[in-house]
């Protein structure tokens, strides 16, 4: 019997009440032209999605679990916070990308403040939106912006290493449906 997620179940009863609600505002007309545009936006994403977990498997066999507790070595502490915030700010694609490689982390026990200097890293730095905040608000503003968030991640990733040192990505937020020790009701 296949098991269903917990998450694909919510995303299921979002969709179910948007459409409702789609369909009372427009009618089944525009419950058609937003499926439309779903199926395009699908169409046009697919080869983005299907070449991005070959990069993100290719990934994985490079950065094994032996790779890992050596980078980490090298790499603790301070240092490692920096590196990871940069590797972060500096890894392509968007969400889809980057969520299932860092995912496939949690069988390799990264420290918890190494993830998250990733994701805060992504999130604030993301160099490759540099150009265009530069040239699409001003460059003047895009230079104060980074400058004035260049702390954060790094903070972020003290915090993280100062409260959760000892632990390594197994939490149970991370494993987005999956089991985990508290719960074994969780499909």
């Amino acid at each position: 019997m296949v098991k269903i997620k917990n998450s694909l179940i919510v995303i299921l009863i979002i969709t179910a009440i948007l459409m409702l609600v789609v369909y009372i505002t427009g009618g089944g007309e525009l419950v058609i032209k937003g499926l439309n545009i779903s199926m395009n936006t699908a169409i046009r994403t697919l080869p983005m999605l299907f070449v991005s977990f070959i990069v993100i498997g290719q990934i994985q066999v490079l950065l094994s679990k032996e790779v890992l507790d050596q980078w980490v070595q090298k790499f603790s502490g301070i240092k490692g916070i920096i590196v990871s915030a940069i590797a972060g700010g500096l890894f392509p694609g968007g969400p889809y990308v980057y969520y299932p490689f860092i995912s496939s982390f949690v069988e390799k026990e990264l420290p918890f403040y190494i993830f998250i200097s990733f994701i805060f890293g992504k999130h604030v730095y993301d160099f490759t939106r540099i150009p265009m905040e530069a040239s699409l608000v001003e460059p003047k503003i895009a230079l104060i912006r980074n400058l004035i968030t260049i702390p954060i991640p790094i903070i972020i990733g003290m915090l993280a290493k100062r409260f959760y040192d000892k632990n390594t990505m197994d939490i149970s937020f991370i494993r987005a449906g999956g089991k985990n020790g508290s719960n074994d009701n969780n499909p």
